[in-house]
């Protein structure tokens, strides 16, 4: 019993004594490397030949989209990002204090570089200057930061192919000092979603660092992204091609039913109904014009059209035993000759009423609007996905 409460006793001891050691070590090793050190010097990289020039590391991690907004061409994202350099004035030998390897201060201790978002859709504030972070000192002189935040760029959006878009964005990161000699030096990392937040509405293809157009000082981080289709496909597009679809069944009703005219009046308040709902879904932006807003306008107009040829064709009926005569007469010759077997000339005497031309109207109506809606489907996608 006692010897055991002895042995606790000594353990606590040795690790009090270690601790405070540690401690000691620790506060010396503080004290030596930041006696003469001064922040606001730039620790140029002396010892590889470039005295007059400093690098560093920049690595960017995407941790999810949160929103993008379209319209205005704003991006917002969570990402990490990691700066490493050199400082040749902050190194020391690990067994003259205790084996310690590495130590972690404040950033406004040593000299930090100072790296604005240059296409920020806030505020061009420098990294680390909001709120206070710490850095990593190795002995051997790097220094590592890292930090967490929320990114809102400006990324302009071609809305053409909507809602089959892809986007890319750019970041531009530039180096906001009075020296030119301070560069940025990407650091390829192989793209990972491991710790990537899913986004309901976009797909993070792939991300990129790379140097930008204007030299070392600046680099940008360029993200491809992909919108999530289906939610458009099923609110926007599908009611609208089943409504283009109907719209010429409207030649199919008897004439004399007196529903044709509500049928195509229907349809037609229908589309501007659903156009109206479905114009808050789709971003309102003209440059460029999504292609999907030329399909519903075309839409719109094809259905304009159908109502019209409708209520020409149901002037025609009630005078169905009425014979033509005149201009349309010599008109009705030309379409009905191409339609029968029998052939005649146009001098040959024959008795068109008003009932043929509105039999033709029908059908020739009919087939016309489908073959306009089926090509315009049709072509609508082979632009969509060429």
């Amino acid at each position: 019993m006692y010897v055991k409460l002895l042995s606790l006793l000594l353990l606590l001891c040795i690790i009090k004594a270690t601790v405070c050691q540690n401690l000691t070590d620790y506060k010396k090793l503080h004290n030596d490397l930041f006696k003469d050190y001064d922040p606001n010097i730039t620790p140029f990289d002396t010892e590889n030949g470039n005295s007059n020039k400093k690098w560093i590391k920049f690595q960017f991690y995407n941790l999810g989209i949160n929103n993008y907004d379209e319209v205005d061409g704003i991006l917002s994202l969570t990402s990490i990002t990691l700066l490493t350099w050199l400082d040749s004035s902050l190194r020391w030998k690990p067994s003259d204090y205790n084996h310690i390897t590495q130590i972690t201060v404040s950033t406004g201790t040593v000299w930090f570089p100072h790296i604005i978002l240059l296409n920020d859709a806030n505020k061009l504030e420098p990294f680390g200057s909001t709120s206070p972070s710490k850095v990593s000192i190795s002995y051997n002189g790097n220094i590592d930061w890292s930090s967490a935040h929320v990114i809102n760029s400006k990324c302009p959006a071609n809305m053409r192919k909507f809602p089959f878009d892809e986007q890319k964005c750019s970041l531009t990161f530039f180096v906001w000092e009075p020296s030119k000699q301070i560069y940025l030096e990407p650091v390829s990392m192989p793209y990972s979603d491991y710790f990537e937040a899913k986004s309901p509405d976009w797909i993070v293809q792939s991300w990129e660092v790379k140097p930008e157009k204007l030299g070392n000082i600046s680099l940008a981080v360029v993200l491809n992204i992909k919108r999530e289709p289906l939610y458009y496909n099923i609110l926007v597009f599908t009611p609208i091609a089943v409504l283009a679809l109907l719209n010429p069944l409207v030649f199919l009703l008897p004439q004399n039913s007196g529903e044709r005219i509500s049928y195509g009046m229907t349809i037609l308040l229908s589309f501007v109904v659903f156009l109206t709902l479905a114009s808050d879904k789709i971003p309102a932006t003209s440059n460029p014009i999504s292609f999907l807003i030329v399909f519903i306008v075309l839409v719109f107009i094809a259905s304009a059209v159908i109502l019209l040829f409708n209520i020409f064709n149901c002037y025609f009926f009630p005078q169905k035993d009425k014979e033509i005569k005149g201009f349309l007469k010599n008109i009705a010759k030309i379409l009905c000759r191409k339609g029968r077997k029998e052939k005649f000339s146009a001098n040959d005497e024959i008795t068109i009423f008003y009932k043929d031309i509105a039999l033709w109207l029908d059908k020739f109506c009919f087939v016309m609007s489908y073959i306009f809606m089926f090509s315009l489907i049709t072509v609508y996608f082979i632009i969509l996905l060429y």
